[in-house]
């Protein structure tokens, strides 16, 4: 239990973290090209890829096998498609689907070449306006683990 309890104090300040930056982000306006070339920007925007990809990498590294586990399920050695499928049976996501989308945006982020700007600002937009599902997602599977670990 101390294990997971670990993991989600390590999400909960990924999310912090991006909540802060996502508000920062929005303080300014529509996002565009320009904003590229600011160094303040920049750090921020940097800021939110960071956690936008720990927040995922954290929960599906750790925090999905590790509910299997204290399910009693074994976690270790199943593919990640499999350990999202049976969160989605279980209700702890809402879809496996949905998850992978999130990750096809990260990924997206994360190969984008710096001199793409106008791919990386409708890319760091639709990540943006993903966060919330994130967040909501993460949000979720806290609460219901919660009534899973006192079983």
């Amino acid at each position: 239990m101390k294990d997971i309890n670990l993991v989600l104090k390590e999400i909960d300040r990924h999310k912090d973290r991006l909540e802060y930056v996502i508000k920062k982000i929005k303080s300014w306006g529509q996002l565009n090209v320009e904003m590229l070339n600011d160094p303040e920007k920049v750090e921020t925007i940097d800021a939110f890829l960071f956690r936008f990809s720990k927040i995922q990498d954290t929960m599906g590294e750790k925090l999905f096998p590790l509910i299997l586990e204290i399910l009693g399920e074994e976690a270790r050695n199943k593919p990640f498609i499999d350990i999202l499928n049976r969160l989605e049976q279980l209700e702890l996501l809402p879809s496996a689907n949905k998850w992978k989308e999130l990750g096809k945006i990260r990924n997206l982020l994360t190969h984008t070449y710096p001199w793409e700007q106008e791919i990386l600002t409708k890319e760091l937009k639709q990540a943006i306006n993903t966060s919330d599902e994130l967040m909501e997602i993460y949000g979720n599977i806290k609460e219901k683990i919660g009534h899973y670990l006192k079983k």
